[in-house]
């Protein structure tokens, strides 16, 4: 066998190898956009979906329009009812009465949780992913999906929302520049110059949640802001602002869609995080689904889930939410003129991840709040 041989058999071999390999490559790149493409099909077959969705995702419409421009053989019948309090009952009552007709349901992770997750309505989220836009995980902060159910399966969060202690206040009577720590506004010239929201029982609160178990606030936090310093208490958000805008009150707690209200000219602002000392926290305040047992859709549910949490899916949901300065999604790769300054999560800082699994069980914050009532009373 002569050295030239040798050297072109070798070659040969060499080509063959590296041919191979790029088919291969190329099958499993193409083998789950065929799967996709099936399942789109399917859904097709369907021809419907329907999606339950609070009014905290965002303006519903906007998402509702962008799927449906996509997949337009797929009808998205889309039920947006107020709060989570509102539109639980109707699906419970519905369910008794042996209508299934929820394929998913988007809303707090909190209120998920403690609501369908604990009734064992849910079916898991995890195996639905098939999109590779979705399954990347380099696509998403910190390099994964993110649940807040302890199986990792449940209760998909979308959403990151950037978290301070969550106190409002009216700009024409506090001087946002003379704070440097949140404990500053519960000092006693403060003292009965609060509102605060009532948090009804069995009702959770990520923003709450951020204050219990954070190292440099914690329950003493609670008890100064609803103890000490004597809040008036409001359950009506709108109210709430309003009380705070006319300057009826100095500050609030757990007030809602100040940003909001500051863009219609209102003297109104919240506490921005990065400007005093105790550590930011990032969390899902709204923006999580579940996937509903017995759903009368499984592959439109499936196309639905997996579009939502694509890139383009996750583009509908921030601009329907453009009023939320504190609001993206949990993907990286957003473009970033749609991304407020302030919802930019910053390479320079560490967050307190709040919707972890061991926080969700919300009773020692209640029974906080419950004894803090009853010292009022």
């Amino acid at each position: 066998m002569t050295i030239g041989f040798c050297k072109r058999y070798l070659f040969s071999s060499f080509m063959l190898v590296l041919m191979l390999t790029k088919l291969a490559g190329a099958a499993n790149v193409s083998a789950p956009a065929a799967n996709w493409e099936a399942i789109v099909k399917k859904a097709e077959e369907e021809s419907q979906v329907t999606v339950y969705a609070t009014d905290s995702i965002g303006n519903a419409q906007v998402i509702w329009g962008a799927f449906q421009k996509r997949y337009p053989k797929i009808k998205l019948v889309g039920t947006t009812m107020g709060r989570g309090s509102d539109l639980f009952p109707k699906l419970f009552a519905e369910r008794r009465a042996g209508k299934f007709l929820a394929d998913i349901f988007l809303g707090a992770p909190s209120a998920l949780y403690l609501n369908l997750y604990k009734a064992k309505i849910v079916d898991p989220v995890a195996p639905l992913l098939v999109h590779p836009n979705v399954v990347d995980l380099s696509k998403w902060w910190t390099g994964k999906h993110h649940y807040i159910d302890p199986e990792g399966q449940y209760i998909f969060m979308y959403e990151s929302a950037l978290y301070g202690p969550p106190i409002s206040f009216n700009t024409a009577i506090v001087n946002e520049k003379e704070i440097k720590s949140a404990w500053d506004l519960v000092q006693p010239k403060w003292k009965g110059k609060w509102e605060a929201l009532q948090i009804r029982p069995g009702q959770g609160s990520t923003a709450l949640t951020y204050v219990y178990h954070h190292p440099q606030l914690g329950p003493k936090f609670i008890e100064r802001v609803l103890g000490d310093m004597e809040p008036t208490m409001f359950r009506d958000l709108r109210q709430g602002t309003d009380w705070l805008a006319q300057g009826k009150f100095a500050l609030c707690f757990l007030c809602r869609r100040i940003d909001r209200a500051a863009m219609q000219n209102l003297p109104v602002a919240e506490l921005n995080p990065y400007q005093i000392v105790e550590q930011p926290g990032l969390g899902s305040g709204s923006g999580a689904l579940v996937l509903i047992n017995q759903h009368p859709h499984p592959y439109g549910a499936r196309v639905f889930i997996n579009w939502y949490l694509s890139l383009e899916g996750q583009i509908a949901f921030r601009q329907a939410n453009s009023d939320e300065l504190r609001v993206t999604s949990l993907r990286e790769d957003l473009p970033p003129e749609l991304v407020p300054p302030l919802a930019r999560r910053r390479k320079d800082k560490e967050y307190v991840w709040i919707n972890r699994p061991e926080w969700m069980d919300f009773t020692p914050i209640q029974n906080l709040l419950e004894e803090l009532r009853k010292g009022k009373s």
